[in-house]
This record gives C-alpha cells, structure tokens and sequence, in this order.
C-alpha cells in the first residue's frame, strides 16, 4: 500500500514537471490580469433635509436608506460599516470612482437629502480584517 502511494506520487510529480517544461509555442499566453476593484470610504452624515425632531427611524426616506445597504450587502459591495458619533462609515468594493459614487447616490436618502456622503479611495496599505464576517 504505501509502495503504491510512493508510486502515484512519484507519477504526479515527474508529469508535473513534464508539463512545466513543455515547450514555450505549446504553452498558452497567460491572460490579462482582470481589473482589481477598488476600495472607497464612504462617509455618512445628516444632511439638509434630515428633521431634528425626529428619530432616526421616522426620517425621511430612512427605510429605503437601509434598503439600499441591504441590496449592497447582498451584492456583495460593502466590506464593512460602522457608526461612530453622529456619523456612519461604509466601506465599498467598486471599480472606479464614478462607480462607487453612482452606487451611494442611487440611495433614495441622498437623492432627497436625508443623508450625504463623502466619499474617498482607499489605499490600503496593511490589510487585516475588523470583526468577524457576516452571514446573510
């Protein structure tokens, strides 16, 4: 049994390296490397519509606010989110910046002004993860 493991190993191992070695007009062009998606803080604040006299959860618009992370949750967009003072941050995942800007402004809050953002590139210079990934 084991004189049989050694064996297939040593198959594999010598057909690998045959296939390392296989003539460069026999090997394919590696393909280009896709578009690495960018990161992008979003900044959330109050804006000039949001009413005072209310709570959070009887704004304007605050339902579909929350809609709208969802749907980006789901997507897959947002990689992280957090409030911290009377602010929220919303890290997303896109290809460029009219891209990240076209998907915080499809939020039905910040068409009606509820909210607005602010919105800056990410370059991320040591990567790690804060807390434990959510499960939908």
């Amino acid at each position: 049994m084991v004189i049989a493991r050694l064996f297939a190993s040593l198959i594999c191992a010598l057909s690998f390296a045959a296939g390392a070695q296989a003539p460069a007009e026999a090997t394919k062009p590696a393909a280009p490397p896709a578009t690495a998606a960018k990161l992008f803080a979003i900044e959330i604040t109050t804006g000039p519509s949001w009413d005072a006299a209310k709570p959070p959860g009887q704004q304007a618009y605050f339902r579909e606010h929350s809609a709208h992370l969802k749907k980006l949750r789901d997507e897959g967009r947002i990689k992280m989110g957090a409030r911290y003072a009377d602010k929220g941050l919303v890290i997303i995942e896109a290809a460029d910046e009219a891209e990240a800007r076209a998907l915080v402004e499809a939020d039905p809050s910040m068409k009606a002004g509820t909210f607005k953002f602010t919105l800056a590139e990410m370059r991320v210079f040591y990567p790690g993860q804060v807390g434990a990934e959510r499960k939908p």
